[in-house]
């Protein structure tokens, strides 16, 4: 991934006597940012460095004139979330990470709907679609590079109704379906969503997928409630946080 230059990645190292021991990768756009993974070797934990890479990186980030960065914490953790509050952080929202047996969801897409399977390299990024997801906004432009170079794993299902894309499914494949990317061209676009939940089945029943995974931000209250139709139950949950650089 860091071979891929982008200036939309910051990426900073700690070291100690010349040996890595921690890391902190972020993604921005415009005036906002995302803190993609923060991690500190567990033999250096405790001396403060990653406090040392969010400041270098908040200083960073701030004098190139981002406003505000975001990140999230999984359910759970409340090393992190303390670590984050204590940092000025706050909490913003809730990531809910949806999931559902195959077999619940839709045998066929609405009327009018054609579905299209490529890998995820060869698609162009929509730019007025709207992600179920906040940070896909700033991470998709840099993980779409890193598609066109490493082309293994990822795959995109795109739901056409006439000539036209109505949505975007990114998904990489395991003993679950795990679908890291969903865009609409617009919120209320809920057929072209039934059109990819159609087509997840199909591609999850030829692998053997035993679950399909969606991450949602909660505040899409109708997308939630349209997976909540299809038989999604949440399965874990993270919370948002953010802070603004600029105060």
């Amino acid at each position: 991934m860091l071979s891929v230059r982008s200036r939309r990645r910051k990426a900073l190292v700690a070291e100690v006597d010349g040996r890595v021991v921690g890391f902190v990768i972020s993604y921005k756009r415009r005036g906002q940012a995302y803190i993609d993974s923060l991690a500190v070797d567990p033999a250096c934990r405790d001396l403060g460095i990653g406090s040392r890479l969010i400041g270098e990186l908040e200083n960073l980030l701030a004098s190139e004139g981002v406003e505000k960065v975001a990140l999230s914490v999984k359910e759970g953790n409340l090393r992190a979330l303390d670590f984050y509050l204590r940092r000025g952080y706050s909490v913003k929202g809730v990531i809910l990470f949806l999931a559902a047996d195959p077999r619940r969801l839709p045998e066929k897409a609405p009327e009018g709907f054609e579905l299209k399977r490529r890998s995820a390299s060869t698609v162009s990024r929509l730019r007025s679609f709207k992600p179920t997801t906040w940070w896909s906004t700033l991470t998709e432009p840099v993980d779409r590079m890193v598609y066109k170079r490493y082309t293994g794993g990822e795959e995109a299902l795109l739901a056409y109704k006439g000539r036209r894309v109505r949505g975007l499914a990114e998904f990489s494949l395991d003993d679950e379906l795990f679908v890291d990317y969903i865009a609409l061209s617009s919120y209320g676009s809920l057929e072209a969503l039934r059109a990819l939940l159609s087509g997840l089945r199909g591609v999850a029943e030829g692998v053997g997928a035993r679950t399909v995974t969606i991450p949602v931000d909660s505040s899409k209250e109708a997308i939630v409630e349209e997976l909540y139709e299809a038989g999604f139950r949440a399965s874990k949950t993270e919370y948002l946080l953010a802070k603004d650089l600029q105060e």
